[in-house]
């Protein structure tokens, strides 16, 4: 599950940048899935249409480039880091990472004390993976006098994306119990995921979207697509297009909704929307991850030579990006390779992965390429820390094959 509480912290750091809220065209869903108001369509709920949005987070990058010109101030690199994370995360162009982490480490170096410049960085470490030095940059920060509020929110996604569970054992105690906040809603709907509980966790996205009265459109796109995945996860592939469908009517260019949308239109047999939806979304990120789906979808219609190409292209396309990050696409990587029957290099990839984090989606990738590849050994004590964790998640019943051979031993 993409996790992007940081990202979406980092608005705060941009400033108001949202105008008058322009409706958008009407999302297409099942009458039924949204005749309860959820999700909302941007009649139901406006929000600044994407293009205005957009507009002026790129004239705010344009305004900063500009001061940045003229002085090394190292609040100007951090707000501007900021904004270039926020768009990485809307567009999924990895220029715009690879920049506002080099600018947030910069401002960090160039003035240690101020707090803002430290969690900044902390978001943009932890985007790309580098968990430990984030922890350390979130240290720094506190002593910076950073606020109290946010040190501990992002301290708690980063104990998550590392699946370090029993420090948040708290949070789990607490994920039945509403809360008026949306950020800490849609954190305790995750809980209830690890849980085993879908319902529940339906139930906090939902009333973080009723919660929810402010203009930007990202934070609901998010939303929407955070149940979308939950749904997805469970086979529930019809309602989970409904979700992705709104993500993308309200924020079009926003890639992990335009990309799951892809993915559910595959699953119902909608080739030619599905390819519509890839390309676009290819065209905007060139991510390795969307040519291997594209792969897919083409082997499926029938057109093997296209879907060697496309393979072809994301194999390059993960070489590439784990030279330069390997942290922050290692897994990813692994599953690709793990997918296309290259075992070897799922296998070291997944070795990797694990010692960078532990949270349940890498202890499964981690079983299953030492089952693949003869290690029966390692695949039992990885599922051994799966069933420690006490967690359910649906993936699990891809381990059924394992926990037979496991007992057996």
């Amino acid at each position: 599950m993409n996790r992007i509480y940081l990202a979406l912290a980092l608005v705060a750091a941009l400033g108001a940048c949202a105008h008058a809220p322009t409706p958008d065209q009407a999302i297409e869903t099942d009458p039924i899935a949204n005749s309860g108001g959820y999700p909302l369509s941007v009649q139901q709920r406006a929000t600044t249409s994407a293009d205005i949005y957009l507009g002026n987070l790129q004239a705010r990058i344009e305004v900063l480039d500009q001061q940045l010109a003229s002085t090394a101030s190292a609040t100007v690199q951090a707000q501007l880091a900021a904004a270039l994370l926020l768009r990485f995360r809307i567009l999924g162009q990895l220029a715009d990472g690879e920049r506002g982490l080099a600018l947030a480490t910069s401002a960090s170096q160039l003035d240690p004390e101020l707090a803002d410049a430290q969690l900044i960085l902390a978001s943009a470490l932890s985007t790309f993976h580098r968990f430990d030095d984030a922890m350390a940059a979130l240290e720094r920060a506190g002593l910076a006098g950073a606020d109290a509020a946010r040190l501990a929110t992002t301290r708690r996604d980063l104990l998550m994306a590392q699946g370090r569970y029993q420090e948040l054992a708290e949070d789990f105690a607490r994920s039945a119990e509403p809360v008026a906040d949306f950020y800490e809603l849609a954190h305790r709907a995750d809980l209830r995921l690890l849980q085993g509980d879908p319902a529940g966790a339906s139930q906090w996205y939902r009333a973080a979207q009723d919660l929810y009265q402010d203009v930007d459109p990202l934070p609901l796109a998010w939303l929407y697509v955070q149940q979308g995945i939950a749904l997805l996860r469970h086979d529930q592939i019809a309602p989970a297009r409904e979700f992705f469908a709104a993500a993308h009517a309200r924020l079009p260019q926003y890639a992990l909704a335009t990309e799951h949308l892809a993915e559910c239109e595959f699953l119902l047999g909608r080739l030619d929307r599905a390819r519509e939806l890839y390309a676009a979304v290819i065209g905007q990120t060139d991510n390795p991850e969307y040519r291997a789906a594209l792969a897919r979808l083409e082997e499926a219609a029938g057109h093997p030579d296209r879907a060697q190409a496309e393979r072809e292209l994301a194999s390059r396309g993960y070489r590439d990006l784990l030279q330069r990050h390997w942290a922050a696409y290692a897994q990813h990587a692994a599953e690709y390779f793990l997918d296309i029957g290259d075992v070897d290099s799922a296998w070291t990839l997944a070795q990797e992965n694990l010692r960078l984090r532990a949270d349940l989606g890498s202890l499964i990738l981690y079983a299953q390429a030492a089952e693949q590849s003869g290690q029966p050994r390692q695949a039992c004590t990885a599922l051994a820390r799966i069933r420690g964790t006490g967690l359910q998640v649906p993936e699990l019943d891809q381990l059924t094959p394992l926990q037979s051979t496991c007992a057996i031993r």
